[in-house]
């Protein structure tokens, strides 16, 4: 029978059974091996989102990608700054058999002349580079000698992106074989490299508050000890106290080694004094009582510190010292210091001095500025205890205006992103942060979806229970609703019992799901409504959903246009349910 089939569609000019079941074969391996790739897919987005450490999202993810497409190694091509650039060795997989083989992940330096001519070439316009054999590709000989150097035969590259710029490329490299890439493989790779792009970004962006945050904390504590001594002053002319105070609180702000106090002998045109206070650490040798005699510092320096300049010295054998000066240092043990003038009206008087006895050390601008503040007070100290009535007074209004600013700045920051009663976003941080994400998913074509809902018959349930009840109602909503969405929604108070919900890179049937996650924590929360012409007995929600790729020839205000119709239609098909703008007359969910 089945011969007959075969010549039957022959005759007619018809696939056989046999061409059709190959086919159909055919289609079911691709769909498979997407299905797989989407899988694996939402495998390393789930990392991303797991993780902030970097080294690890690359380990797994290059380790999964590589099994995947079934290829010998997938590495990671970090650009420089002039466009060179590095594989980076924490960033590599490569299948067994392959780990020995000569390594592109062992911080492999590769300059590739053309992409530094072109910062980037190709890549940059976020174009794809595959070859299937190296040999047939008609590369430039200087290429491929690199790649026969580390045995590649084939291979498939795309770009990793931060936000606009290119930060590297994705590769995954045949050794044994020449290999015909498939679409469906460099897509994958391309979305891999997207999401790769998202975690460096983040990365990037942690570090930067990290390193705000540190700042902040040190500044903080700096302005505090800065106050310490300013309330020092304030309490007492003893200068013994204050400046053992202010060198204890120096060392342990700034993390030095010694923290001293300097006097000048005036006799002797600046070329001798001694440390009358220190703080320093038990292993370092202990600079008071001990003489300074050095002629050649009244000869180069005294002029200098007169003029209120600071000595920052990083490294002390990096700035062409003296061999009288150097030897003083040595004696202290001092590798790096900060040394402030110190003055009594127009007379130098001292000098406030922070060593680093351990190692040559960077200092910031903060610290320095910190320094150049606390000589600052004390000179106020040393020109007359008179003074000191001045600077209680900038004391507490320097106090009390951080405080008013801070309050303000609270205040400001919850006026401006906060809705009053529920906590959430108000309707202008969701104009701005919907516009910004709109531009985002139109830059990377992802999908951007929206839901609007509103409480059913809210009105009624005011009326009936009281407006208490009815704040109480919608705050008891919104923190369920909080609950369910990912830290990169956004859930925002659109106005009176209406609410919105905007989720970035969502397509339709993931914002259907969180449709009806919504309906549902709502309707568990069974909140009592008795007064509803249903006959239904608890608080319940409407919901409209729309979803989009924005376009040029979009704007952010259709999207919202979409997600309200569908919300009215959801409302006049008898509420309690969910409607999506792209079929406006069914009712997608509904209890």
């Amino acid at each position: 029978m089945r011969p007959l089939i075969n010549w039957s569609c022959r005759l007619l000019g018809l696939p056989s059974l046999n061409e059709l079941e190959a086919n159909l074969l055919s289609e079911t391996t691709k769909i498979e091996q997407m299905k797989q790739q989407q899988n694996a897919l939402y495998r390393v987005i789930s990392k991303i989102r797991a993780s902030l450490d970097i080294d690890y999202i690359f380990r797994t993810t290059t380790k999964e990608t590589c099994k995947l497409l079934g290829a010998e190694r997938v590495a990671v091509y970090r650009f420089y700054e002039d466009w060179g650039g590095e594989f980076v060795s924490d960033f590599e997989f490569a299948e067994p058999g392959w780990i020995d083989h000569e390594s592109l992940g062992k911080n492999t330096v590769w300059i590739d002349t053309y992409l530094q001519k072109n910062q980037g070439g190709r890549y940059k316009e976020n174009q794809t580079l595959v070859v299937s054999d190296v040999l047939k590709a008609e590369l430039s000989q200087c290429h491929l000698d690199v790649l026969q150097q580390f045995g590649i035969q084939a291979y498939a590259t795309v770009p990793i992106f931060t936000k606009q710029k290119l930060w590297g490329v994705l590769a995954a490299y045949q050794h044994s074989n020449p290999r015909e890439w498939q679409d469906s493989e460099v897509e994958f790779l391309a979305q891999v490299a997207t999401q790769l792009g998202f975690a460096v970004q983040q990365a990037e962006l942690l570090a930067q508050s990290e390193r705000k945050a540190k700042d902040l904390q040190e500044t903080s504590e700096q302005q505090q000890i800065l106050l310490t001594v300013i309330a020092a002053i304030r309490e007492s002319l003893d200068l013994d106290i204050l400046f053992k105070t202010t060198a204890r609180e120096v060392l342990r702000a700034l993390n030095a080694d010694r923290v001293g106090i300097f006097r000048f002998d005036p006799e002797t045109n600046y070329c001798s004094g001694q440390f009358v206070s220190e703080s320093v650490l038990p292993i370092y040798d202990s600079a008071l009582i001990t003489p300074i005699n050095d002629r050649c510092f009244g000869e180069k320096y005294a002029l200098d510190y007169q003029q209120g300049r600071m000595q920052v010295l990083n490294n002390i054998y990096e700035y062409g010292l003296k061999d009288c000066h150097l030897k003083i240092l040595e004696k202290f043990q001092i590798q790096a210091q900060i040394v402030s003038p110190l003055m009594k009206g127009k007379i130098l008087w001292g000098l406030l001095c922070i060593h680093q006895c351990d190692r040559p050390r960077q200092w910031t601008k903060t610290e320095l500025q910190f320094v150049k503040q606390l000589a600052a007070q004390f000179s106020i100290a040393l020109s007359h205890s008179d003074l000191l009535v001045q600077t209680r007074s900038q004391a507490e209004q320097l106090n009390l205006t951080l405080k008013e600013l801070k309050t303000a700045n609270l205040k400001l920051e919850k006026l401006a992103r906060r809705d009053g009663l529920t906590g959430i976003a108000n309707r202008r941080y969701f104009n701005a942060f919907f516009n910004k994400t709109w531009e985002t998913a139109k830059d990377n074509h992802q999908y951007l979806s929206l839901i609007l809902f509103d409480v059913d018959y809210f009105k009624l349930y005011n009326d009936f229970y009281g407006h208490p009840a009815g704040d109480q109602c919608l705050i008891s909503i919104t923190r369920s609703v909080q609950k369910i969405l990912r830290s990169t929604d956004l859930l925002a108070r659109y106005g009176g019992e209406e609410f919105a919900v905007i989720l970035p890179n969502t397509n339709p049937d993931q914002a259907y799901r969180v449709a009806d996650k919504i309906q549902a924590v709502v309707r568990n929360l069974t909140i009592s409504h008795t007064n509803i012409p249903t006959g239904k007995s608890i608080v319940t929600v409407s919901l409209g959903v729309s979803s989009q790729i924005p376009r040029s020839d979009l704007l952010p205000q259709d999207l919202i246009n979409e997600a309200d119709q569908a919300l009215y239609s959801a409302k006049k098909q008898g509420r309690d349910q969910w409607v999506s703008w792209a079929q406006p007359l069914s009712v997608i969910g509904y209890q």
